[in-house]
């Protein structure tokens, strides 16, 4: 299996998820709010370009700060790989509750991550564990990839143009990021963003150094890219308030439906079948009845 590559913060790729967890069982970008003005590809030189302000520009173009104001998310996603078709699925609802379901090829196995308030468990249905919830929800975020692109500019710092490059036919401005958590020397991660409009055309994730992931059959790193952008679709509740401009409006928030992750050679392709935000009601995630305690627990806990 190839290796998988997890920075010491546990920012945790949707296609890391689907791969780690299997061994333990056309539309065009629509621009929204007033156009952002970019350098043009021919002209500007990398060293008269500002990378955060081209981070910030993609972000915007995906609706920005209006993806905080939402009441709820969820995704479901097809997986197709050489182990199978899969299915992920992600839940959450503001402010603390969120949920990430993994269905491995096949489909005759299971695994469950979520977390509400103070209460985290992970585990087959029936089999739920307790975890840190800190812990639950870095990987939660990180694992449905739609949340962990639209919310770059929170999980990475130091954003660094590396310069510009084709990649698959699209000239894009490399821009090199840390993990907001992860110390200076540690592996960064490579942004893509299309030089003629900022859209999000992939992500580029080193291996770890050897020391810190010994074990892996396969010093790899990922290898993500990201199409058809699309409005996302909307339910009538609405946390957005009614004096927020109209440019924040959640209808104006687009998501990818496909993404492919290629980690070692391996190829994984996502097709999201469904994008929302505003469609679940508040208490519709909720802990199992029943959580095993974790090694230093003493009993069960009964939320």
């Amino acid at each position: 299996m190839p290796h998988i590559t997890i920075p010491s913060n546990r920012i945790l790729s949707v296609a890391a998820f689907i791969l780690a967890t299997a061994s333990i069982t056309g539309a065009s970008i629509h621009a929204i709010a007033a156009p952002v003005v970019l350098p043009a590809a021919r002209q500007a030189a990398p060293a008269e370009v500002d990378a955060a302000a081209l981070v910030r520009a993609a972000l915007e173009r995906i609706g920005g700060k209006a993806w905080n104001e939402i009441a709820s998310f969820e995704s479901v996603a097809t997986v197709e790989s050489a182990m199978g078709d899969g299915r992920v699925e992600f839940q959450f609802i503001a402010p603390d509750a969120r949920k990430l379901v993994q269905t491995m090829p096949g489909g005759n196995a299971k695994l469950e991550l979520g977390s509400v308030g103070s209460v985290a468990w992970m585990g087959e249905p029936g089999r739920a564990r307790a975890i840190d919830p800190r812990m639950a929800e870095e990987v939660a975020g990180g694992g449905d990839l739609l949340t962990l692109v639209r919310s770059i500019d929170a999980r990475f710092t130091d954003f660094k143009l590396l310069g510009r490059e084709s990649i698959d036919g699209v000239l894009c401005w490399k821009i090199s990021m840390r993990p907001t958590q992860s110390p200076a020397a540690e592996t960064r991660w490579t942004l893509l963003l299309a030089a003629a409009d900022a859209t999000i055309v992939g992500l580029e994730i080193p291996a770890p150094p050897q020391d810190l992931a010994p074990n892996a059959p396969v010093q790899g790193g990922q290898s993500m890219r990201f199409r058809r952008w699309e409005a996302v679709a909307r339910g009538p509740e609405r946390k957005i308030d009614s004096k927020t401009d109209a440019k924040t409006d959640a209808s104006a928030l687009l998501a990818f439906r496909e993404a492919t992750i290629t980690t070692a050679g391996m190829k994984v392709d996502l097709v999201y079948t469904k994008v929302a935000v505003n469609t679940l009601a508040k208490g519709s995630i909720a802990p199992p009845a029943v959580i095993e305690p974790a090694p230093n627990q003493a009993s069960p806990l009964r939320p």
